[in-house]
């Protein structure tokens, strides 16, 4: 997932597999197909050459996502987050 999140960061339309997280990850930010289909691959691939409006598109949505998602200030907020919610839960 580490891959996809950097590659949005840096304005690159991505394209994932369904394989666990993946999807998730993702969201709206790009396309998704099947693990193991490389046709649905190929589509996917070239949807996003042929289409400039839709790659520009998902660019927009993958840096919004990062911005939102996935800097070193949220990630630290909802790490404080879990170990809050642990800790309350324990007293």
């Amino acid at each position: 997932g580490r891959m996809l999140i950097e590659a949005m960061s840096c304005d690159v339309a991505v394209v994932g597999s369904d394989s666990g997280e993946i999807p998730h990850l993702i969201a709206d930010a790009g396309l998704v197909f099947p693990e193991g289909d490389i046709t649905a691959l190929a589509s996917c691939l070239r949807r996003l050459r042929d289409d400039h409006a839709l790659r520009q598109d998902l660019v927009r949505r993958g840096r919004d996502r990062v911005h939102a998602n996935f800097t070193q200030a949220r990630i630290a907020e909802a790490t404080v987050d879990a170990y809050n919610a642990v800790m309350g839960s324990r007293r």
